[in-house]
């Protein structure tokens, strides 16, 4: 009976050792949460070079009167323009919970988690429709 209690507690206290606090599980989601961050800020830069891109065909001769091809291209533009005015709010809202309580720390950090992947995603998304655009009209010939 001793002999199991003691492996008993034994277990437990190394079960317990393994587990990650949770200072270091905020920790942990907060490194999560900004390189989410970092890898959709890698793409503001095609993101703007697609605006440019879209704008200038759109305003282009080959496109000329077509309003279809013109709508289509203002809209592409404008899901672009979303995307980076979503990154920029994001990054004005986010704060660094340093100063909140481990388990507060976690909720705010999962919060600001599914936000940024929205972020990332709306980019994703924008880009594919631009490149599908250029792709379209950039041989007006099609």
């Amino acid at each position: 009976m001793k002999n199991s209690l003691l492996c008993l507690l034994a277990l437990a206290l190394a079960g317990a050792a393994c587990s990650p606090s949770p200072q270091k599980e905020a920790e942990l989601l907060q490194q999560e949460v900004l390189a989410l961050h970092d890898s959709a800020m890698a793409q503001m830069g095609t993101l703007y070079s697609s605006r440019k891109e879209l704008a200038y065909l759109r305003d282009s001769a080959g496109v000329g009167q077509d309003s279809a091809a013109r709508q289509s291209l203002s809209r592409g533009i404008t899901g672009l323009e979303q995307s980076d005015e979503a990154m920029m709010q994001w990054m004005r809202a986010y704060r660094n919970p340093e100063d909140k309580q481990p388990q507060e720390a976690r909720a705010y950090l999962q919060q600001e988690k599914v936000k940024i992947e929205k972020v990332r995603d709306a980019i994703a998304q924008s880009l594919r429709t631009a490149d599908s655009l250029r792709t379209q009209y950039s041989n007006p010939t099609k």
